[in-house]
């Protein structure tokens, strides 16, 4: 669903661009925006979360456990690590932010970078020796198993982001279509992303088998990639091939 709103964000993107303007576009965004969590919270949230608590206070009955006192409950947060959890994710955040915005050689870019590496630090020595409950157990960070999914994720998503950003510049930076006309290549994305979707959750839940179609479409991601890079002037200039790659996209 996240690369099918992705795809489908920057196609009608185009279009609206061309029609009402980009500025007003993000004037409409930013209300829609606002107005949809809106929305959601206090409409949709709200109800479900009132009869969530009903329904689990009527019908979920646990043994009672003797835990101690409140101050032994207390000792059991992890207080620690959410503080550098909290400074780590906003170093990280003000580093990019400015550094792409402003520059990387800016002072307070670098010194957010220097903060977010020994907050991350202290993080990591909090979590694995220190907090009695961890928000990061030691069993799931250096699972190896698990890192190699995170770095699948994190490279896969990336690169998802990377292929529509650029693929929107180049349609009308070299090849010289309108916005309308480059969000109309990248349609195609919306169909194989939903397609994959759909389809690959149909496939895991009648089969309860998911290692082979996940290993499938990371290859369908890499290949796809591979035939965008080609065919986007590297070796040949096709809109055609550039779209067939990124229907690989699953």
């Amino acid at each position: 669903m996240f690369a099918t709103g992705n795809t489908v964000g920057a196609s009608l993107g185009g279009y609206l661009a061309d029609t009402i303007g980009w500025r007003w576009f993000v004037v409409l965004r930013s209300v829609y925006a606002n107005a949809y969590h809106l929305c959601r919270a206090f409409l949709i949230q709200v109800p479900i979360t009132i009869v969530a608590i009903i329904a689990v206070s009527l019908a979920l009955h646990l043994p009672k456990k003797e835990s101690g006192d409140f101050a032994t409950k207390l000792k059991r947060v992890d207080f620690g690590g959410a503080f550098f959890l909290v400074l780590t994710v906003f170093f990280l955040l003000f580093a990019l932010d400015r550094g792409g915005n402003i520059s990387w050689n800016d002072r307070y870019t670098i010194s957010a970078l220097v903060g977010f590496g020994i907050c991350f630090i202290a993080f990591s020595f909090v979590e694995m020796e220190l907090a009695s409950e961890p928000f990061a157990p030691k069993r799931i960070i250096i699972n190896r198993s698990l890192i190699a999914s995170y770095f699948v994720n994190f490279f896969g998503i990336a690169s998802g982001f990377t292929l529509i950003f650029h693929l929107a510049l180049y349609f009308q930076a070299v090849q010289g279509k309108t916005a309308t006309e480059a969000s109309l290549w990248l349609v195609i994305g919306v169909f194989s992303s939903l397609t994959g979707s759909l389809g690959g959750g149909l496939i895991m839940q009648s089969t309860g088998k998911f290692y082979v179609i996940t290993v499938l479409g990371y290859a369908s991601l890499f290949v796809g990639s591979t035939v965008v890079t080609l065919t986007s002037g590297v070796v040949v200039a096709s809109s055609v091939g550039i779209a067939i790659g990124k229907s690989m996209n699953l």
